[in-house]
């Protein structure tokens, strides 16, 4: 995440996970989670708990990138 860009405290969960997760995201990064089909929770927040670290992020990232390859839907949460 480019630390230049404004950021956000997103709290969001996809399909199949148990609880929402809490992270700084940009807000590009915030927009195309709360456009994917599997994300069930999306919203900014304020003084909420962090539970993913910038790492954990980067790693979703990656995750989303590999789902989304052959999609014509957001291919990656870079911002």
């Amino acid at each position: 995440m480019n630390d230049s860009k404004p950021s956000l405290r997103v709290k969001f969960r996809f399909e199949g996970d148990p609880k929402a997760n809490v992270a700084i995201l940009t807000y590009e990064q915030y927009s195309n989670i709360k456009e994917l089909p599997i994300t069930i929770e999306c919203k900014i927040v304020k003084n909420q708990k962090l539970t993913l670290s910038k790492k954990d992020v980067e790693v979703i990232n990656k995750k989303l990138e590999l789902a989304f390859a052959k999609s014509t839907h957001t291919k990656s949460l870079s911002g």
